[in-house]
């Protein structure tokens, strides 16, 4: 698979990884958010093979773990991302490890092993599992999936497939895009997404990047809160991980730099939110809407529920919403 920029086609990035996810008007949420009925969409992710975003970067990354030669792929993992790791790995016939914290109660364990991988559970945080995974992939030459180190470039330019797909369906880029936010690996890819499209002309502007994400502990949410354009360093102790903000608790976000500059630049925002407004936005989305997520996926859409009440919007909002895999009736 190629993975280095190639202008020489609109939508490379999205013919090369073979998705296009849903595109859903927002109706009966658009009116309680006291807007026009067609500002607010969904970019639904649960539709992929594991029921995630995730899918898209862990399959970009076991097609350049076979190009390069490596029969065994790694990552650390709170469960998803893991999950596609594994299902990919298996379809091409490339071994997984997957180092997993013992205590994470939405790790996905049962299917990461059906899928043929190896678990090595770890006794610590996340972070310290992507530490090990990544250690252990440079003892004994796997390839390396995690974020940040030298593959980050794949995962990029998979998710930027996500701000393509957007511009094909709503003929644009739109004013401004929610992203749910754990390492900022997904929003930093979106944001490459559109800069490029916005640079051959293919988009009319860059939209402006808002993130949603837990306020348990998140670091770029922190950075951001206290105006610093680099990630301010975290204890531990500053974060409190629960079933719900699993996917985006983090003492240490792993593309924290990317996206924050990403955020600056497109003069976006950033918001955290309880884990009672994710359940309740989540059950909310699937009563009304009938889009089944991942409640800390909907981060993005409290983050632009937000975004409305402080900025005059000026085009549509997309958010960025991901969940597991369900039948859907519009």
């Amino acid at each position: 698979m190629k993975v280095e920029d190639d202008s020489s086609s609109k939508y490379l990035v999205s013919k090369l990884l073979g998705l296009h996810t849903p595109f859903y008007r927002l109706r009966t949420l658009n009116k309680l958010f006291s807007l026009d009925s067609s500002l607010i969409y969904v970019k639904y992710e649960g539709i992929n093979p594991t029921g995630t975003h995730k899918d898209r970067a862990a399959r970009a990354h076991v097609a350049r773990a076979i190009q390069l030669g490596r029969d065994t792929i790694t990552v650390g993992t709170c469960g998803n991302y893991g999950a596609a790791i594994s299902y990919f790995a298996r379809l091409a016939g490339v071994r997984a490890v997957i180092f997993v914290p013992r205590s994470y109660e939405n790790s996905r364990v049962d299917e990461i092993k059906r899928n043929g991988a190896r678990v090595v559970f770890v006794d610590g945080t996340y972070e310290e599992a992507v530490m090990l995974s990544s250690r252990a992939a440079k003892a004994n030459e796997w390839y390396d999936a995690n974020p940040g180190n030298s593959t980050d470039q794949v995962s990029f330019e998979a998710y930027s497939s996500i701000a393509w797909e957007i511009i094909r369906d709503l003929g644009d880029a739109p004013f401004a895009v929610g992203v749910p936010v754990g390492n900022g690996t997904t929003l930093v890819g979106i944001y490459e997404g559109f800069r490029r499209a916005y640079r051959e002309g293919l988009a009319t502007r860059v939209p402006r990047l808002i993130a949603g994400t837990t306020s348990l502990g998140n670091q770029i949410a922190v950075s951001w809160s206290k105006g610093s354009t680099t990630p301010i360093p975290l204890s531990p102790s500053y974060v409190r991980e629960t079933p719900i903000n699993e996917p985006l608790v983090s003492y240490v976000s792993f593309n924290a730099e990317e996206a924050l500059r990403a955020i600056y630049d497109t003069n976006g925002r950033v918001y955290a939110f309880s884990d009672e407004e994710m359940l309740e936005m989540s059950l909310m989305l699937k009563a009304v809407e009938r889009i089944p997520v991942l409640p800390a996926s909907v981060a993005s859409l409290l983050a632009l529920k937000s975004f409305i009440k402080e900025e005059e919007v000026d085009g549509p909002l997309v958010a960025v919403i991901t969940g597991r895999w369900r039948k859907i009736k519009q």
